[in-house]
Parts: C-alpha cells; structure tokens; sequence
C-alpha cells in the first residue's frame, strides 16, 4: 500500500469525529484563534500568513494549560502572488523518521451533526526537513508537495477549495491528529489579493 492510500485509511479512521471541530486557538490570542484568525506580515519581497492549530483529539485532549500547537505559515511572492513555500511546524516530540500526514475534507449538513468527507486525492505525507527543541518542520516549496507514482498536491488550492485541513502524525509510535477550518483562511486570502497584493492595471 502506497503511503499516501495508507494516510487516507488512517485518516478516514480517526479523524470523522464532530467534537474536532471546535478545538482551535492561537498561542497569542485563544478567543482570536477560535474564530480562525490568520496573521498576516507583510515586506517588499511578499506576504507570510500564518495560524496556529491546537493539537487535541478525543484520544488525547488538549490541555489549554501547556497547549501545543502546529504552526501553518503560507509566504506568497509579491511578484507573481504564488506561493514561495507553505510550512508546518510540529511538535519537537513527534515522531522525526514518520514525518506526518496533511488531508483535506468537506463538510456537508447530517440531519442535526456535520459529516466530514475526506479528499482522498489531496492528502499528502511530507517528511520532516529539519527539527531542534522548539519544533520540527516541514516545508512544500511553491507550496506543492510531490508524490511519486501520483499526482502532486497543490497545497494552495486545496486550502481555497476545501473546508477543512487535517493533521496526523505519531508520538513514539501513537497516533495524534487535530484538524483547522479552512474559511478564515480564504476570507484572509482574498482580501490580502485585493489590498496588499492587489494586481496593477497597465
């Protein structure tokens, strides 16, 4: 089984919970990140947007008194408004040699709950390229992550096009998973399109 299909599967498992849907908070600002808010900086050469995601799940919720978060920063290039890179920075514990899964979903009205439906073509498994006491990292140059024998995942049209993004990655072998709505990101995106990054007309 290929590597991405086995993510799918595991994925498909754990993370079709509703109680996931309300865990979110940033370490500057709890009552901003529940609202999804995205930061933006921005210089000449472009624009980083950035959040935080709380880690926590059924299996292992999370303690709002020593949070850990995974970290999602999209830089964008002032001169062709397309991603430089998109990075995420996990947990320095995790597990370095597995690296970690990245999913996205929809959700659809259920009768009184929401069902979450799995993109199986855009989850992707990225490998960690550096890690030290604060966190490890991985990084999608151009915001594109390859996989070999299938089609590479456009990370940044899977964010604009889905609403939900997934995360699961395994400390000493157990797996952890959290999961961050996708609108806050979207609404943020387009206005810095508008603002910031606005086209020029010649």
């Amino acid at each position: 089984m290929k590597i991405r299909r086995a993510g799918v599967a595991i994925l498909a498992i754990t993370l079709c919970l509703p109680s996931l849907f309300a865990q979110s908070a940033t370490k500057a600002n709890p009552i901003e990140a529940l609202a999804g808010k995205w930061d933006v900086h921005c210089i000449q050469k472009g624009c980083l947007m950035f959040t935080d995601v709380l880690i926590g799940d059924p299996d292992h919720p999370a303690d709002l008194k020593h949070p850990q978060y995974i970290t999602i920063a999209v830089a964008i290039n002032r001169s062709d408004r397309k991603p430089a890179y998109i990075d995420f920075d996990l947990p320095p514990d995790a597990d370095r040699s597995q690296g970690f899964f990245v999913a996205f979903a929809k959700t659809s009205k259920d009768g009184k709950n929401w069902k979450l439906t799995l993109v199986k073509s855009a989850t992707a498994h990225l490998v960690f390229m550096s890690c030290n006491e604060d966190s490890c990292k991985g990084r999608a140059v151009k915001g594109v992550i390859p996989s070999d024998g299938e089609p590479p995942v456009d990370l940044l049209r899977e964010f604009l096009q889905n609403d939900q993004i997934l995360f699961l990655f395994t400390r000493n072998g157990e797996p952890y998973r959290t999961m961050k709505a996708l609108f806050p990101f979207q609404r943020a995106y387009q206005h810095l399109m508008k603002t910031e990054l606005k086209q020029s007309s010649k």
